[in-house]
């Protein structure tokens, strides 16, 4: 009994530990700047040294306001996974304009699973592995575990008219889907 009390602990706090943001700053020797790898949360971009850009880019972006109320519903229910690289100008551009949508639409962005990779697309725990990551950013949305779609490393019209062709069921096709 006392060894499956300890192996249901272990198991608990494995659990647990996997469910905390993990991220590292790495300074990288060439600009001496830093990135984040591993998983975050949206809130590690509001502090330094990477405050600058999202906060800037946030601000600078108005969301289509045609778009908010029908995205609004079909969010609901809806399981947002993020890859991103802190290094990446489009993940610089493009996950600020993301959360800007999002607080618009009171969408709880401390829900949405974020993990930055480096510039080889990788974290040291694999968090990536089996995401099929291609560019960064890549923006995955998924309802009952099932994957709706994906906008990677940049939106085909803009982020909320291809957000709502992926939630609605539209035929959408992300920039490297050339099948």
């Amino acid at each position: 009994m006392s060894k499956f009390i300890s192996f249901i602990v272990i198991l608990l706090l494995l659990v647990g530990c996997k469910a905390t943001p993990t991220h590292t700053a790495i300074r990288l020797p060439d600009d001496d700047s830093v990135m984040l790898v591993g998983t975050a949360s949206l809130d590690s971009l509001r502090s330094q040294p990477f405050i600058s850009w999202f906060e800037t880019n946030k601000e600078a972006y108005s969301p289509e306001a045609e778009s908010l109320e029908p995205l609004k519903s079909l969010l609901e229910d809806v399981r947002i996974v993020l890859l991103m690289g802190t290094w990446c100008k489009d993940s610089r551009r493009e996950v600020p304009r993301f959360v800007a949508i999002l607080e618009a639409l009171e969408y709880p962005i401390d829900e949405i699973e974020v993990i930055a990779v480096d510039r080889d697309k990788k974290t040291p725990e694999n968090f990536e592995q089996g995401l099929e990551l291609i560019q960064v950013p890549t923006f995955i949305f998924y309802k009952e575990n099932r994957e709706l779609g994906r906008i990677v490393e940049f939106p085909i019209n803009s982020l909320e008219s291809d957000m709502l062709a992926i939630l609605s069921g539209q035929p959408y096709r992300h920039a490297y889907d050339w099948d």
